[in-house]
This record gives structure tokens, sequence and C-alpha cells, in this order.
């Protein structure tokens, strides 16, 4: 018998060392997997801003314009490549940075590249000392100038200046393609809660935790070992540790739980030990049960074994409370201190949890991005955290106990807080825009808002406050405003704004009876000064004529530029007929006074049409329009010169109705055609679709373009019957290629009076039933003309509409004076058309090229296609694939040909390929 439970004690032994082994390595993965968890949480949650700011720092830059180097420059001593964006330089500046790391915190740099190196030239990265580290070299050693040398991104923890940092670096490029610097965002890692949590965590008695980084440097240890002891623990080259490891290669880290061999066995022999007493007392079974006969009537009372009531009683007054499956008869002393144990167990979990949940609240107070402050029932600040400081320039002492208004907030509002507490609004949310003024003096926009806290029996106890500096965001905001309704070259009013300030003026001369003049002008020879001495002349010449006329004008006048040389005026202020003409001979001959551009000096001279309401009393466009064709008349005289609209231009009007009836006569007897002109992906070189382009075969003129007599019917009903019969021409086109073999689609440009027709989703569905073979896929239809649209809630449905079919929509000449940003927000297309007068010169002129690229941005940004118009060169078509445009059509690649045609050269250019 006694034979029998020594082998049975042995095999158990065995078993339970060998289990409590594995349980205890098991229990070392776990922990490394938990910290592993941990880390790739925080790597997420910051990853995001990483990747918001990046993009942030290159669409503020875009604005400026394309990097590029221009010589050499100084900074702090050191000579290093002049990087300028656009024109602006970017040596010491950080305007860009700043304006980066106010809207999403972090840091952010910009380097030049000066052979193998990459120098910091505008940076809000901090040395040591406090300053910025300008002129700094990105680490020779470093990944991160291993990936930019090989002109790739790298994205990582750096050590910069001695502190960690979650980095992400993106090579700069030139207009050519060379690598000429690098963008840098990144976040500061604040390890300092990791560091103590890893300082406190201990596995076993003497086992430890170390993190290392890629390089095998130790970046966080367990307190009580030293570094050179934890290195040599984990070379272990002689056995002595378990080493239990896990890589995180979200962060180049590797966790590392140790624990000495020996203390796992002896710790396993310790789990066994009392299964061997167990196994021994087999053979003394009998003299126990013996020994209990006699104890039960001792023990009856109490529940259970005397032992077993003093150790639970040892362990309740030492605070463990944790469940050992104790039993004990039912209302005993045992069964007492039992149920005692599992409310003292509940109550300390209840306890944990609301600790857990405050220190959670604690932290999110402390590290919030917004400015949190709390003001008790007097409207007294109690509290603030850190980045109210940073917001306001106050620091806590000075905050704590100060009415807000005395720190600054809502300081336009001198009675703000006071209707917080007193009044019908007392103790409400309230939420808005107000204006703070900071600690230093200046003033900045906050977006507030403010949240009263109340006690169980619905009793006001404080105010938590809630704000962030919306500054720069507003400004930003404002800036695109601007760039929607000016010229980005002169800043003048654009046609939009102009159209708008027109209606207003003509409802305020109906009330005021009043007379106001709308002009067009026209400078003369203009073209002249382009040919011979560039577009940069041009341009300036223009911006200091935009200077000079509105000086002269007054503040309730609007001059405005429709694009190129052409501007319009509108004259208000219930001036005299007498004084109009007096107005506008002042201006002939500041225009013809002389401009110096640079050491060159230009005389030029303008033509200038106009009509007074309500003399003429027409709708707008049309006032317009008879200021234009008195410009015009004004420039067939010789120039230099003003016309009044008149009965000549009337005369000149009855032409166009001429016209007008000749291109009805071609209609009707098949003298209007179509030619298609390829577009092709940038990409892959392959077909995208055929533009159908309008031909007249005039009897007398010959072959007439679009540009040649379209205007003479865009605001009359013929326009339509022209847009319908281009479409249905399209589609039977489209049927005959199919029949034979070609399976394509086909762009028509319909005008903007043509989509608000009522009838024109009706037509066009009726189009797709009698033409069934062609699906509305194959169709996509540009709008020109965009300016004209007059209600865009109508347009847009009508796009729906039309796109619930399938159609596809384009804005036709983007970029242009007839397009703006605001059609690119409002309207609901599929693809942008680059302007073609944008891309015959953009390699020549930076602005072309700066408003390309900002095009293509903005479509990014709103989930658009982009076609460029105009490709006639191999250059052109690199450097637009490469800024990521779509699609090209231009002289490059094929001239417009007929229907018959294409089938011939679809089979030798498709796909085509850019030489």
């Amino acid at each position: 018998m006694a034979a029998f439970g020594l082998i049975t004690g042995l095999l158990s032994f065995a078993y339970i060392f060998n289990h409590h082994l594995n349980d205890i390595e098991s229990k070392a993965h776990e922990e490394t997997q938990k910290l592993a968890n941990l880390l790739i949480t925080a790597r997420t949650l910051v990853s995001e801003h990483v990747l918001s700011s990046m993009a942030l720092l290159k669409q503020y830059a875009s604005v400026e314009g394309a990097p590029n180097i221009q010589g050499v420059t100084d900074m702090l001593g050191t000579t290093v490549p002049n990087l300028r964006f656009g024109d602006i330089e970017q040596t010491g500046r950080t305007i860009l940075v700043d304006s980066v790391t106010r809207i999403g915190s972090g840091t952010a740099t910009i380097f030049v590249k000066r052979g193998r190196q990459f120098l910091r030239i505008a940076t809000n990265v901090k040395k040591a000392d406090g300053s910025n580290a300008f002129g700094t070299e990105l680490s020779p050693s470093g990944r991160a100038i291993e990936s930019l040398l090989k002109d790739q991104t790298y994205y990582g923890v750096v050590d910069i200046l001695g502190e960690a940092y979650l980095s992400r670096y993106e090579p700069m490029h030139d207009d050519q393609g060379k690598l000429i610097g690098a963008w840098y965002v990144g976040y500061k890692l604040d390890f300092n809660a990791l560091d103590q949590a890893i300082r406190q965590w201990g596995f076993m008695e003497k086992g430890f935790v170390a993190i290392t980084d890629g390089r095998g440097k130790i970046r966080f240890l367990t307190e009580g070992i030293s570094p050179s002891q934890a290195l040599s623990a984990l070379e272990d080259k002689q056995h002595q540790w378990k080493r239990i490891s896990k890589d995180v290669p979200e962060w180049d880290f590797q966790i590392n739980i140790l624990y000495p061999v020996n203390e796992a066995y002896w710790s396993a022999l310790g789990a066994v030990s009392p299964v061997m007493i167990i196994a021994f007392s087999l053979t003394l079974v009998v003299v126990i049960v013996v020994v209990s006969g006699l104890r039960r009537f001792v023990l009856n009372p109490l529940g259970g074994d005397p032992d077993t009531a003093k150790q639970l009683l040892m362990r309740i007054e030492r605070g463990d409370f944790a469940e050992d499956h104790t039993t004990a008869a039912p209302d005993t002393l045992i069964a007492s201190m039992l149920k005692m144990r599992q409310r003292l167990r509940e109550m300390v979990n209840q306890i944990k949890a609301s600790a857990n949940r405050l220190q959670v609240s604690a932290s999110v107070f402390e590290h919030a991005h917004d400015a949190i402050f709390i003001t008790d029932h007097h409207g007294l600040v109690v509290q603030c955290n850190p980045s109210f400081s940073v917001v306001t320039g106050y620091s806590s002492a000075e905050a704590i106990g100060e009415l807000p208004a005395a720190l600054g907030i809502a300081c336009q509002l001198p009675d703000f807080f006071q209707s917080l507490y007193t009044g019908e609004q007392a103790f409400q949310t309230w939420k808005g825009e107000v204006w703070n003024r900071h600690r230093l003096g200046h003033e900045y926009l906050v977006e507030l808002e403010l949240s009263p806290v109340l006690n169980q029996a619905g009793e006001f106890q404080h105010y938590v406050g809630l704000f962030s500096d919306i500054t720069h965001a507003k400004e930003q905001q404002n800036m695109l405003e601007h760039l929607a309704y000016h010229d980005v070259l002169t800043q003048l009013p654009n046609r939009v704004l102009f159209s708008s300030r027109l209606q207003q003026a003509l409802l305020e001369a109906e009330r005021q009876q009043s007379l106001v003049a709308i002009c067009y002008i026209d400078l003369d020879d203009f073209k002249i000064v382009n040919d011979q001495y560039g577009h940069e002349y041009g341009d300036k010449l223009l911006v200091q004529l935009a200077t000079r006329l509105t000086g002269i004008l007054k503040p309730q006048d609007t001059l405005a530029r429709l694009g190129g040389d052409e501007f319009a005026m509108l004259l208000c202020g219930g001036r005299t007929q007498t004084e109009y003409t007096r107005l506008l001979k002042k201006l002939l001959s500041a225009i013809e006074k002389p401009f110096t551009v640079d050491k060159f000096k230009f005389s030029i001279s303008a033509s200038i049409g106009y009509t007074l309401y309500p003399t003429d009393h027409n709708p707008p466009d049309t006032l317009l329009r008879h200021a234009d064709h008195a410009m015009y008349h004004a420039k067939t005289h010789g120039g230099h010169q003003y016309q009044l609209f008149d009965l000549a231009s009337a005369q000149q009007s009855q032409q166009q109705q001429l016209l007008l009836r000749d291109l009805l006569n071609a209609i009707q007897n098949n003298h209007i055609k179509l030619v298609y002109q390829p577009q092709v992906c940038m990409q892959s070189g392959k077909l995208f679709c055929f533009e159908a382009l309008l031909r007249w075969q005039h009897p007398v003129r010959g072959l007439l373009f679009p540009k040649d007599f379209l205007d003479a019917v865009e605001h009359t009903t013929m326009i339509i019957d022209i847009g319908n019969w281009v479409i249905e021409e399209s589609l039977r086109q489209l049927t005959e290629w199919q029949d034979q073999g070609l399976h394509t689609q086909v762009s028509v440009n319909i005008a903007a009076q043509h989509l608000m027709h009522k009838q024109f989703r009706d037509h066009l569905a009726a189009l797709f039933k009698k033409y069934a073979r062609i699906t509305p896929q194959q169709l996509h239809i540009e709008i020109t003309e965009s300016a004209a649209i007059s209600d865009f809630s109508r347009v847009n449905r009508v796009i729906q509409q039309c796109q619930s079919l399938g159609v596809a929509f384009s804005i036709d000449d983007f970029g242009s004076g007839y397009s703006s940003l605001i059609y690119l927000r409002r309207l609901p297309v599929n693809i942008i058309k680059i302007d073609q007068s944008f891309v015959h010169n953009m390699l020549s002129n930076q602005e072309d090229m700066a408003v390309i690229r900002g095009v293509i941005t903005l479509s990014r940004e709103f989930g658009r296609k982009v076609i460029a118009e105009g490709v006639e060169q191999a250059e052109q078509a690199r450097i637009l694939a490469g800024l990521g445009c779509d699609y090209a059509q231009g002289f490059g690649i094929a001239r417009g040909m007929p229907g018959h045609k294409v089938i011939e050269w679809v089979s030798k250019h498709d796909p085509y390929e850019f030489s």
C-alpha cells in the first residue's frame, strides 16, 4: 500500500512540475502580448495625426508654389541651397511649419538636400536650449536618411536631438523630378507613463521586463536591475535565463520578459509539495478517519477545521479577498466569514473600477488638445488643463480663482459670463465663436462650448468650458472663399462676384431711380506685350493696371477681371451720364500713362464699351453683352476710345440674327458636323473617350469653329436645338462604331442654359430608348459656360437625375474665367477638364503650372478625375502624368477626325504611346 502511494506521488510530482513550468512560460507570453497591444494601439492613434499633418504641410506649400532651388543662401554662417516654394524663400521661415502644428500639434520641418546631407532650414523642432533647430543635420547614420537617399518615404520612431519622435519623412522634388529636399512631420513621444509602468513591472521574484529597439538599445527596463545586467541576461551565453520575446514592428521594438531558470524550477517544486504530502498520507488514511470522527463534535459549531478558520481570518486581515474555494456548513462561523469576504471583494472591485474611470478622465483632461476650464457656482475658475495655459498664456496658478473674463475669454462681450448665471439663459449649454485676448495682448478666435454640471438634485454646481483656437482655420476658410470669388492674379472680383454685384446694383437703381453704368474693357494690342516680353511681364502689367484703375474708382464701384486682358466695370452712386463719360475719359487717360515693369516701360491703350441702366432696360447678362458689343464697336473703330451702346450696336445684333438664320438652315441641311478627338489614359495610354467637336461648313466663310458662331446663339433657344442634335448624332455614331466592333465612349459639350432646360433629362432618356444598344455609361456631358448657371439647385437635380441613368458629367475649361472653385464645390460632376491655355504655357510659366497643380490637388480632394486639354508635347504629358492627371487630349495625340476615320486611328494607336 505504501509503495503504491509512493509511485503515485512521484508521477503526480513530475506531471505538476512540468505543468507549472509551462504555466510560467505561458504567463510570460501573455504579458508580452499585453505590452505589444498597448504599444500598437498608441501607434495607431498617433499615426492618424502624422498623416493628416503631412497632407496639410504639402497643401500649404502648394499654395505658395512648386519647390525649386535658386542658387545658395546663408544660414547661421553656413552656405546652403536656396530652397523656394514658387518665389518665396523658405530658409529660416517657419510660417508653414507653425501653421501645420497650430492645427495638428506635433512638429514639422522642411529639409534642403546638400550633397548627401539633409539640413533643417524651416523647423519648429526644439534643441535642448529651447531654440529652433535651424541648420542642424538629419542623422547621417539613421534609417530615415537611408530611405530619403533612395527616394523613398520613411515612417517610424526616430531619435531627434536626443528625443524620440514618431516621424514621417517624404522626399521633395522639383518640377524636373530631382530630389532637392524632404518634408517631415512628427510627434514627440512621451514615454514617461510607459517607463513608470515598466519600472514597476516584475515577473516572479527576480524576473524583469526589457524593451529594446531595432539596434539593440534598451529603451525601458524594470527597476532594480542595471542596464549592464540586463544586457548580460539578454545575451545569456550560459543559459541561466529563460527569455520570452515579442517583436512590435510598428515601433521597431522588441519586448523581452526574462526570469532565472532555477527560480522557475523552485517555483514548480513549491507548487507540487502539497501534492506530495497528500500522496504520502494515503498510508495513514485509517488514522485520519479515526481522528476526524473524534473531532466532529468540536468542529460542527465552527463549520470546519480551526486551522482553516485561522488562515481565512489572516488572509482577510492582509487584504486578500480572493476566492480560494473554501466551503463551510450553513449558519456557521466560517460561512459568515466567507460571506463577509465576498462582500469585501465586491466593494474593492467597485472602488478599483471607479478609480480607473477617474484615472481615465484625469488623463483625458490633462492631455486634451482643447483648452478646458471649470468654474464654480460663483463663476470663478477652479481648474484648468495644460492646453488652457498654452492657448491663453495664463498658467494654472494665475487662472485659478479668477473670473474667465479677467483671463481674456469672450473679451468682446463684456456681459457674457454674467448672462450665464442670471436671466432666461442662465445655467444653459452655450456654444459659439468668440474672440479671446491672450495674456500678451493679441486677440484670437475660438470655438467655445460651455456645459453646466448639476448634482443629483438637479442643482447647478459647475460650468465646464472647452475651446480651441480656430484663428488660423478661419483665415484658411476666408482665403478659400476669397479664391472662389476673386481673380488669382489681380485679386479683383471675378465674373461670379461681378454678376452678383450687378444684380444688386440694378435692384438698388430701381429703388433709388438712379443711373448705373455697365462697362466692358479690352486692352488694345496687349498680345504684343505677351509675345515680345513673355507672360510674366504681361501679368505684372495687369496687376499694376488693376491697382491704378481701382485707385480712381469709388468704394461702391466694382472692377472685375473676366479673363486675359478683358475687364468688366460697374459704376454706381447716382452719377449722371455726363459724369460717367467724364470718368471713362479719366480711366482711358490713366490706362494710357506708361507702366514700368522691372526695367521696361510699356504704353498701352484700351477700348471701353458701356451701357446705361435703366435706359437700356434688360437683364444683367444682356447688359454685359451690350457693353461688350459697344466695346467691339470702339475697337473696330481704332481703339483708344469709349463707346456707348446704341443703334450701331443694335445693327451688329441684327447681323447676329442673320447668322442665327444661316445656322438654322445649316442644321436643317446637314451643313454642321462633328469631328472626334481622342482622350487617352495618361498612365496606360488606353483610349478613354472621344470628344465630339462641332464644325460648320459655311457656304461663304468656309469651315467655322464653335467660337465663330456659338456666341451668337448662347442666349437663344437654338443653343438647345444644337445641343440636342449633338447628343443624338453622337449616339448614332456610337451605334455605327459598335456595329464595326468598336466599343467606346463619347463626350459632348452642353451649354449651361441647355442643362437648365426643364425637358433636358426626359429628352435624354428618350434618345437612349431610340438608340437602345448604347448604354448611358457611354455618354459623357461637358458643361460649358458654367458661369451662366443661375439656379444651382436645379442644375444639381438634373445632373443627379442623369447620373442615376449612368451618364457622367465634367466641368469644361476649369480654371479659366468661366469656371471657378465654387463650381467644383457646388456641382456633383465626375471629371474636371483643365483649360488648354494653362497647358500650353505650363513649361514656361510658373503661374500656369501652379494653377494646374492646384486643380489636380483640389480634384483629388473632391474625388474628381482630371483631363488636361491641349497637350501638344511629350514633356507636357510626362509632367502631367507625374502630377497625377488622369487623362489627356490635344494635337500632340491627335486632331479631331471624321467618324469614319476613328476605327483606323484606334487600330494604330490604342494604346497610345507618349513619345
